[in-house]
């Protein structure tokens, strides 16, 4: 301690220091020596990490005994108060902690299915999986999880239940029966999050690598800058930049008590519900398990009874022996991580109301709803599944009644994002329908034919999509399964349409319109016969293809000079390389036309072609009568017929 207080020009508090932060880590972060915030209070932090613009002074406690602290106590003093705690060497209990090398991993679970995120929180970049965006196999992930820009934020399959325990703590009561959701964190060590508060209270078990948990009290709703919020928002984000704080912009991050303490492999962290936090994760394999329990300590909320656990002894409890987890995922298919459950549920509907029950006139009131929903529809939908016994009020036990589909309908209704994130269909929901549309059109135009590889190669490189995506969109358009698609056998039918359904379908769920192609043979060949057709000139495709321009770059603030450099020379790169696969290079000077003057070139050549077809058959019309001809006859004059057919 009296190095740390060196190191730190003595301002530590006592209080602050939690494991080996203060000795290994504090003193080599930005972190650090706060010292400067002592000497420099007028400009103190400014565009410096969150930390920096005041002395921590937020305690955070340690339990040392996961066994000494029980679940009557836990929550008067830690639950209810709304105090984070730290319990050390809990998680040395698991058999995960043992267990979960990367062998045993690959060996025993490389099937489930796993959610995962980009890298860095809030890049708005899409994870590619082996199963698409936000999908991964966990076999394919740990081979990949120390050089991957992907990190696992899923819900933990069942089948993993059997390696991870409920704390002591936890033992008996609605503390224990009102567990939601498991999930699982993964990452190859150097992720942070941004400052955000979660919906549900939360036990946070390190497996393997080391987590800054930066804490701030629930009461800071105003100095986090949060958007306005009644006081039992579940949760959400503040816009700071914790990396480099804008006093200029957010002057009342000075006033933000914080605490923080660092969690080792083997140490659980308490984080109460509402509480905002930031998290930074080192180590090559970051491994964390979460145990998410309702929020009992709210207002209206179904609560805690301590008698329920009267006489009984607090002991580690495997997941697998605890049937109540109210949201459990089996390995594969859908997911509902981050779905309310019904004690959520009964907070959100009844703070408003002060526990009455809830009529449909007040239900349907516009201008302070108790969901948050978002148009009429949904407070339909939501409100036929609420009243299940259909009396015309919403009770507490309607809610508590309400069967696990209804829990599910309700978070589809409410948090439609949600519903993608967890499901199969975030890739159909993510990429852009007329930009695959123009980039295969023109990849069809410029080589004629595309083959599994090539195409794959264009959903990827060029459009963005995964490799498994790109794969099934390959067999839709290989109708007649020859391993190769050809462009003239799209051009003049609704192939194209078909194979691209699934994500023009998830735009208009997500309220986009679009003009509908005209039907028949003409509907992709962009001329007059043809019916409306969704053309994007080059210069429109690059532009969402790169999402950016040169412009940007250069008018980038954030960027240093060599990182524009850097990011300058990635834009060409990338440029040329769908250049090369698009043909779009200098085309004017090329060939002296443009995408629509070839458009219109492509549709010439068709009306030409049906122009002859035309001739041919005016001519058929026009042979002399021949009256009952005999057989020998009538076959000269077809084999002739047939002749012409095969010249045109």
């Amino acid at each position: 301690m009296a190095s740390l207080n060196r190191c730190c020009g003595g301002i530590v508090p006592n209080y602050f220091v939690r494991g080996l932060f203060g000795v290994a880590v504090l003193c080599a972060l930005p972190l650090s020596c706060l010292s400067s915030v002592a000497d420099t209070q007028d400009i103190a932090g400014h565009l410096k990490p969150f930390g920096y613009q005041r002395v921590a002074d937020y305690p955070i406690d340690d339990v040392l005994d996961p066994y000494s602290l029980r679940p009557e106590e836990f929550y008067t003093r830690y639950v209810e108060t709304r105090r984070p705690v730290v319990f050390r060497g809990a998680a040395k209990h698991f058999k995960a902690f043992k267990e979960w090398t990367k062998k045993n991993l690959i060996e025993k679970y490389g099937k489930v299915e796993l959610r995962i995120e980009p890298r860095k929180d809030g890049s708005g970049g899409n994870p590619i999986g082996a199963l698409g965006f936000g999908r991964d196999t966990m076999e394919n992930f740990v081979v990949n999880q120390e050089r991957s820009d992907n990190y696992v934020v899923s819900e933990l399959p069942t089948q993993m239940y059997g390696d991870i325990e409920l704390l002591p703590s936890m033992s008996c009561g609605r503390i224990r029966t009102k567990v939601s959701e498991i999930n699982l964190w993964m990452s190859g060590g150097g992720t942070r999050s941004r400052l955000h508060r979660d919906a549900f209270n939360a036990i946070n078990c390190q497996i393997s690598g080391t987590k800054d948990w930066i804490m701030v009290p629930p009461n800071q709703t105003d100095n986090v800058y949060f958007e306005a919020s009644s006081e039992w928002e579940l949760g959400g984000l503040s816009p700071v930049n914790t990396d480099s704080v804008d006093l200029n912009k957010y002057p009342r991050i000075r006033d933000v008590p914080w605490g923080i303490s660092t969690i080792e492999a083997g140490d659980c962290i308490y984080i109460p519900g509402g509480h905002y936090h930031q998290v930074r994760s080192y180590g090559f394999v970051n491994v964390a398990v979460s145990v998410l329990f309702s929020r009992l300590e709210m207002p209206y909320a179904l609560g805690f009874d301590p008698a329920e656990c009267a006489g009984k002894e607090a002991q580690f409890v495997p997941l697998s022996e605890e049937p109540e987890i109210f949201w459990q995922y089996p390995g594969t298919g859908m997911m509902t991580m981050g779905c309310i459950d019904d004690n959520a549920l009964v907070c959100m509907m009844f703070t408003r109301s002060k526990g009455k029950p809830l009529s449909k006139k007040v239900f349907f009131d516009r201008h302070d709803p108790p969901l948050p929903l978002h148009n009429s529809m949904s407070l339909k939908q939501a409100w036929k599944l609420l009243d299940t016994d259909e009396d015309g009020m919403v009770t507490r036990a309607d809610i508590v009644n309400m069967s696990r589909d209804a829990y599910r309908e309700l978070s589809r209704v409410t948090e439609p994002d949600k519903v993608y994130s967890n499901s199969y269909d975030l890739e159909y929901a993510s990429l852009d329908y007329d930009l695959i549309r123009a980039v295969l059109r023109q990849a069809f135009k410029q080589h004629g034919k595309l083959n599994r590889k090539s195409l794959v190669g264009v959903y990827t490189q060029v459009i963005g999509g995964s490799p498994y995506f790109g794969n099934k969109l390959f067999d839709r358009l290989d109708t007649k399964k020859k391993g190769v698609v050809k462009w003239k056998s799209l051009k003049h039918s609704q192939i194209l349409e078909n194979a691209l359904e699934p994500y023009l379908e998830q735009e208009e769920d997500a309220g986009e319109n679009h003009v509908a192609d005209g039907d028949g043979a003409d509907a992709m060949d962009g001329s007059e016969e043809g019916g409306g057709d969704l053309r994007m000139d080059p210069d429109s495709m690059m532009q969402r293809i790169m999402g950016q321009t040169e412009e940007d770059i250069e008018n980038n603030a954030a960027l240093s000079d060599s990182e524009r450099e850097q990011a300058m020379e990635d834009y060409q790169e990338k440029m040329s390389r769908i250049n090369d696969v698009l043909g779009l290079e200098d085309k004017d000077e090329e060939d002296g036309q443009n995408d629509e003057q070839e458009e219109d070139r492509m549709g010439e050549v068709y009306r030409n072609h049906m122009a002859r077809v035309n001739e041919e058959k005016e001519e058929e019309d026009r042979l002399p009568h021949v009256d009952e001809p005999d057989q020998e006859e009538l076959e000269e004059i077809v084999g002739e017929d047939r002749t012409a057919k095969t010249e045109l």
